[in-house]
């Protein structure tokens, strides 16, 4: 059953458990055409009814007609590729599989997103499951390396074979991730992409986006000024879609 216009909890057996997802359906949904899916990812803690009340994804899925999901997490377990912890990754591809079958998705535009750990559990499955998104926007989350909790070589992790745009946020403020894990983490897209290193800069109002361009898929970073860790609200969710989702399709 569709309850239309409001966020619900779903249950999915996975893993020998039964985990959680929220999920938001349009009122004007009615499968005669795809629609764009977004996954949105909690933070350490978390749950995907919060996400969604802090970032509003639910109220511009409304308005642009796509579905948005909000998966339960707790804690991700992310930069786990040798199994030795809870398949996360698998889960997250588990719920986006049961949407497709349960909704008309356009496969070509599904997006993931995330805030804090859940940025960090947005890499994490890019970096195994990029032929399946068509794009990801992590906001305030963990690099690989030069992170107090973890300092992982990126050439041991999974090593895409297709190029994924990628927009990264940060509060201007923020202490934690550190400036210098983002650059990183920027180096590593503009590298995998073949963009340019050198970026257009465009600063609007609180917002200062650097855009990477030229090659294989498009980089941007924002720093939102004054911003702190809690930065990922409607403007952020804005910004993500109207400036970057939107226009994104994922090449066959």
């Amino acid at each position: 059953m569709v309850i239309e216009n409001q966020t619900v909890m779903k249950t999915l057996s996975f893993g020998g458990e039964n985990r959680s997802y929220w999920i938001y359906v349009p009122s004007g949904y009615n499968g005669s055409e795809p629609v764009p899916l977004v996954v949105m990812l909690h933070g350490a803690g978390g749950n995907g009814r919060g996400a969604d009340e802090m970032s509003s994804w639910s109220t511009i899925a409304e308005s642009e007609g796509f579905i948005a999901v909000f998966p339960d997490g707790g804690v991700w377990n992310i930069y786990d590729w040798n199994g030795t912890g809870r398949d996360d990754v698998g889960f997250l591809l588990a719920v986006i599989n049961k949407i497709e079958e349960d909704y008309v998705i356009d496969a070509s535009r599904t997006y993931m997103t995330g805030h804090s750990m859940g940025a960090g559990m947005t890499i994490t499955f890019a970096l195994q499951h990029a032929d399946v998104l068509a794009a990801i926007a992590p906001a305030s989350g963990p690099w690989l390396v030069s992170n107090r909790s973890f300092n992982i070589d990126p050439r041991s992790a999974p090593q895409l074979n297709v190029p994924i745009p990628v927009y990264i946020w940060r509060g201007g403020n923020e202490e934690w991730p550190s400036a210098n894990e983002n650059r990183l983490q920027i180096q590593y897209w503009v590298e995998l992409n073949k963009d340019s290193k050198i970026p257009q800069v465009i600063t609007e109002g609180l917002y200062i986006t650097e855009i990477y361009a030229g090659g294989d898929a498009e980089v941007r970073y924002t720093e939102i000024k004054d911003g702190n860790h809690d930065s990922y609200m409607h403007g952020t969710t804005q910004k993500i879609w109207y400036e970057f989702f939107k226009n994104l399709r994922r090449n066959p």
